[in-house]
């Protein structure tokens, strides 16, 4: 009888370690393999699934969408292709998942953020390089 009920208890505690090591995914990045998943869907769709939290300025701290910060002012949520302002997160709906090779996400004064002076949310897009994939 013990030999079952410690089988049963490995078995108990294997189980959730085994379910564990699925794929744990950054908070702060869709990688390709994820982006592949949702095929020609627009970024704003693939975000808003993929990552909600991108979109919900609270995600774990900082100042949340109605707040104000120390400045007096809310902070912003800015798209970045590469190093490149391309505006508010309106802009995502102009670029596909299949046209993307890495999202990033940074909140204000995040030292690796691509706008210098660090007081917006960021969202970066890293576009796949289309004349390398031709050759």
């Amino acid at each position: 009888m013990r030999r079952y009920l410690l089988a049963l208890a490995l078995v108990v505690v294997a189980l959730p370690l085994q379910a564990q090591k699925g794929k744990k995914r950054d908070q702060y990045k869709i990688s390709a393999e994820e982006l592949a998943e949702f095929g020609d869907a627009t970024m704003s769709e693939v975000i808003a699934r993929a990552r909600p939290n991108f979109l919900m300025f609270n995600a774990g701290g900082g100042a949340g969408l109605g707040e104000q910060t120390l400045s007096g002012r809310a902070a912003d949520l800015l798209v970045y292709v590469g190093t490149l302002n391309q505006g508010d997160s309106s802009m995502l709906k102009y670029f596909k998942a299949s046209d993307v090779k890495e999202v990033r996400y940074f909140k204000p004064g995040n030292s690796m953020s691509p706008q210098t002076a660090g007081t917006s949310f960021v969202i970066q897009l890293f576009m796949k390089d289309r004349l390398k994939e031709k050759q």
